[in-house]
């Protein structure tokens, strides 16, 4: 009989059943005094006992859900072997209790099989019951989940007390998970399962265990509200595979399911099975393929011969390639399955005109890739085949082919380590030769693939074959196409890497540029000079040699030494540090700073970008002895094109290295930046005022710096200056704003307010709205991560989002400028933030479409052809607005106002035609004038859209959405 304490205790539980929160809350204090031995688990047990006997099945349910959350409370490693032996008896006893009792049991169940010092004979005591009692399927999902966790513990922690269970425990899981639908419980079971197979013998339960994870392939799952959040079909997909190929025994049916349902026409199914085989294959091995290959081929072959889809072609590929490397392993499996599939291909490949003998020719491409065996027997077919064919046929087309495709087959075979001489079947050829004697054929499409085949067999020619492709190349350099050309560049750099030596006598020999030569070739020679200058062993010899011609005379020489340097600087390379030599060895810089007399803006600016790229790839100490020994030149030198170059040199400067803007540098880059006649001169100090203020924190310093530059921006802004120096203080103005806003400094708002005033300016106001684009340029390469500049994210949406708040503060003359300025900025901005604010962008396009600007109009129709492509409903309601109005834009004056109005009508046939149907006719009689269009661009645009609008809600044309 329960005591009075005990007694109370279940009322106490009993009241609070309903209340959740009360009824946790009791079942922690009474956890707590369990943990400081107040009160003793079994004493606990007994206390429930007038709950846990009581005939009305909830008052029992309250009891058992009250013991299992009071455990859940408890510490893992509280209670010991006997206290756990007692909790596991009684929950077994309660498994046969009523069904609504279950859930609470489950819960307890759970919370024990996590505990340390559960007794090694607690899990076969408990599936005993679990399989017998409880029915998981007929479980809500909650109680399922719970089910699969127990499973999931124990197999995770108890593996080899489970396994003692023996094959009544694998047919539990199986009779457990059998019908399961949900993928929350599915994720579980998958990221399971494979550890469960490999670890318990299945024996006869094998076939049952496999087709109770297949029924699930290939996975046909679309979340629909909350279901399975966020679960997609692919992580499904993805999780299923491993079970179904965990072990070799589960060949013999997975296999055969691979291949019905790469017989299916749904494109899911075909890359799911494809991607199981090139997963299975390695588990498999090859006894587990061998008897199903001969069934596999012809279902892989109709997805590459010809194949249609290109993603299933690829995964075709990919999955064959997995299975030829496990069957490489038995040489008899290997053969017979590589001559059944080049038995299937060859009479596609005994013509190149057939329309199978590129697929054919890709399929025996991907095969042989996969290692020597197998290209081996690929090339005993493909080469005679091709050589064949060569010498028969005179079409140039025909023999390009051939050539190509030898191309790739001996570039396959050079990637494993072998040339196809020495195949023993192919000993007779001599594809060097052949390859030479084409060679004096002018056709450059030809050359250019006979040069690219010789380049691929560079380790494998003899020297003799070597001099003679090095006669060609450089007769070709001086005199060739640039097709030609640029084919040359890349053969003479792969043979500079093999043979260093050969190749700098080469230079020495037929590529100098010192004598007296034409200045095509000449400038012909010097391109490839700086392409094999790349190489450590050959730019000691080259770099200073090219870099002396660079002050050369002829401007067309010096300007194509620069653009040369430029691009190689430009190109990190990992194999050379160029940077580096080209600072410590060639002493470059001085040498650019020479060039300067006489400079044209061209050399200018390539001067000013490469030396950007060269300091950027120094050291810290480096840069700052460059800063040190060049800064005073640009305020004693009265060169302005010396003083661009010095100042390019520290616009990538790391900010570990000191550079002070003192009051006399600050001043000299202000005059510059303003007041120069070198519009190259002038950007450059901007962006160096830019770069340092980036770069430095907001100090008083930098304080003064932005104090003396506003004061000189508002001065010359109210003055009488000319109009090109308030232009240049306009733009020195951006740099200054974008260089506060990049790094996110507290001032930056000031200053993105200032600048949106000055759009309202009478002398300026429009120069400003075309430059707005300077804040938020794609091709920006100055305030730049790469040049150490502090990035903060989502600086450009902060522009765009601060102008947009200003729309309205703009009226009258000044309204034209707010949205030139706008719809520059839009087209830099993600698509997801103009979705935010689409509806007030809607009214701003449609109003810049109406004025007569070409620019804003252009710049509005680009954005407006962006959001149509998004198919959004709002450009849908707003088709009496655009649709007249891109019609009345098709005959503008500027064509590529024209152009982008009839690309923005094309889109709007993707829309729902009961929408678009009403606007059909009119668009068709007025395109059909456009058609006439003076320009062949705008009458190629009219007739796509014209084409497009006539199929709008026509038979078998574009049908209602």
């Amino acid at each position: 009989m329960a005591s009075p304490a005990s007694s109370a205790l279940a009322v106490r539980l009993s009241a609070v059943f309903n209340d959740n929160i009360a009824l946790l809350s009791i079942c922690k204090d009474i956890a707590l005094e369990i943990q400081q031995k107040k009160l003793n688990l079994s004493t606990f047990v007994e206390e429930l006992g007038p709950l846990l006997v009581n005939q009305d099945v909830s008052a029992r349910e309250g009891g058992v859900a009250a013991l299992s959350s009071v455990l859940s409370q408890l510490p893992n490693d509280f209670l010991n072997e006997t206290e756990l032996h007692f909790i596991t008896l009684f929950f077994c006893d309660r498994l046969k209790d009523h069904h609504s009792i279950i859930p609470a049991v489950l819960r307890g169940i759970l919370t024990i099989v996590q505990m340390i010092h559960l007794p090694h004979d607690a899990p076969a005591l408990l599936f005993a019951k679990m399989f017998e009692h409880v029915q998981c399927q007929s479980q809500l999902l909650p109680d399922r989940r719970n089910i699969y966790f127990i499973f999931i513990t124990l197999i995770q922690n108890r593996l080899d007390d489970l396994k003692k269970i023996g094959p009544d425990f694998i047919y539990g899981v199986i009779s457990s998970i059998d019908g399961e639908r949900d993928p929350r419980n599915l994720m579980l079971l998958f990221n399971i399962l494979p550890h469960f197979i490999r670890e318990f013998p299945l024996g006869h339960l094998t076939e049952e265990m496999f087709d109770v994870i297949s029924c699930y392939f290939p996975i046909d799952f679309n979340p629909v509200g909350t279901d399975g959040v966020g679960i997609t079909r692919e992580d499904l997909a993805e999780s299923l595979a491993p079970c179904l190929y965990a072990i070799p025994e589960f060949a013999e049916f997975c296999i055969p399911l691979i291949s019905d349902k790469l017989s299916s026409s749904l494109k899911i199914a075909k890359l799911d099975s494809l991607h199981l085989l090139y997963k299975g294959v390695s588990v498999f091995g090859v006894n587990g393929l061998e008897p199903y290959l001969s069934e596999l081929w012809p279902i892989l072959r109709k997805d590459v011969m010809p194949g249609g889809d290109l993603e299933i072609k690829n995964a075709t590929f990919k999955a064959l390639a997995a299975l030829i490397e496990v069957i490489s392993t038995n040489e008899k499996v290997h053969q017979t399955f590589i001559e059944r599939i080049l038995t299937d291909t060859r009479t596609s490949l005994c013509d190149v005109q057939l329309s199978l003998f590129r697929p054919a020719e890709k399929l025996l491409e991907s095969i042989a890739a996969v290692n020597k065996e197998t290209c081996t027997y690929v090339l005993r077919v493909i080469v005679p085949m091709c050589l064949g064919q060569y010498s028969t046929k005179t079409s140039l087309t025909d023999k390009v082919i051939i050539i190509d495709t030898l191309n790739n087959f001996m570039k396959i075979a050079s990637d494993l380590g072998f040339s196809i001489k020495s195949v023993p079947e192919l000993a007779w050829t001599d594809i060097p030769q052949l390859y030479f004697d084409e060679l004096m054929k002018q056709s450059t499409e030809l050359k250019s693939k006979l040069i690219a085949g010789l380049t691929i067999q560079r380790s494998y020619l003899k020297e003799s074959n070597r001099v003679l492709l090095y006669d060609t190349i450089c007769n070709e350099i001086d005199t060739g196409c640039e097709e030609v050309r640029n084919i040359c560049h890349v053969c003479i750099a792969a043979f500079a890497n093999l043979y260093p030596n050969e190749v700098l006598a080469l230079v020495k020999e037929k590529l100098e540029i010192d004598k007296d030569i034409n200045v095509k070739i000449k400038i012909h020679r010097l391109q490839v000079l700086f392409v094999i200058a790349k190489i450590p062993k050959l730019a000691n010899e080259i770099l200073p040699k090219v870099l002396t011609i660079g002050n050369s005379i002829d401007p067309e020489i010096s300007l194509a030494v620069l653009k040369c340097l430029h691009k190689l600087v430009a190109t990190r390379n990992s194999n050379s540090d160029i940077q580096y030599f080209l600072y410590n060895e060639c002493n470059v810089i001085d040498k650019l700073i020479s060039f300067t007399t006489d400079i044209s803006a061209d050399k200018l600016s390539l001067i000013s970008s490469i030396c950007q790229s060269i300091v950027r790839g120094l050291s810290v100490e480096d840069q700052q002895m460059i800063t040190d020994r060049y800064v005073t030149l640009i305020t004693h030198n009265t060169c302005e094109s010396v003083a661009t170059i010095i100042i390019s040199l520290l616009i990538s400067l790391r900010q570990d290295v000191k550079l002070t803007l003192d009051n006399s540098l600050l001043e000299n880059l202000y005059n510059l930046s303003v007041n120069s006649s070198n519009p190259i001169t002038r950007i450059m100090s901007c962006k160096l005022l830019s770069v340092v203020l980036n770069k430095t924190n907001d100090t008083e310093h930098s304080e003064h710096i932005l104090l003396y530059l506003q004061e000189k921006i508002k001065t010359n802004l109210i003055s009488a200056s000319d109009i090109t120096v308030k232009q240049a203080t306009i733009m020195l103005h951006i740099w200054l704003t974008k260089a506060l806003v990049t790094k996110g400094s507290y001032n930056s708002q000031d200053y993105l307010n200032d600048l949106a005033q000055m759009l309202k300016h009478d002398e300026v106001g429009e120069y400003v709205a075309q430059e707005y684009k300077t804040l938020t340029c794609k091709m920006e390469d100055t305030l730049t991560s790469e040049n150490f500049c502090n990035i903060k994210i989502f600086y450009k949406q902060r522009i765009f989002q601060h102008l947009l708040q200003q729309n309205h503060n703009f009226v009258n003359n000044s309204r034209q400028n707010y949205l030139i300025a706008l719809t520059y900025l839009l087209e830099e901005m993600p698509t997801e933030l103009l979705y935010m604010h689409l509806s007030e962008l809607v009214i701003l396009l449609i109003e810049s479409l109406s004025l007569d600007n070409g620019q804003l109009v252009l710049s509005a129709l680009v954005v407006l052809k962006l959001l149509l492509d998004t198919k959004n409903n709002i450009f849908a309601d707003k088709m009496q607005c655009f649709i007249p109005k891109l019609l009345e834009l098709s005959t503008y004056q500027s064509m590529g106002v024209r152009i982008t109005a009839l690309d923005c009508l094309t889109s709007y046939t993707n829309y729902p035609a009961i929408l678009t149907n009403k606007y059909k006719q009119d668009v068709l009689e007025k395109l059909n004038m456009v058609l006439d269009d003076k320009k062949r661009l705008v009458r190629k645009t009219a007739v796509k859209a014209r084409t497009r609008w006539f199929l709008v809600a026509a038979p078998g044309g574009i049908k209602e959405q």
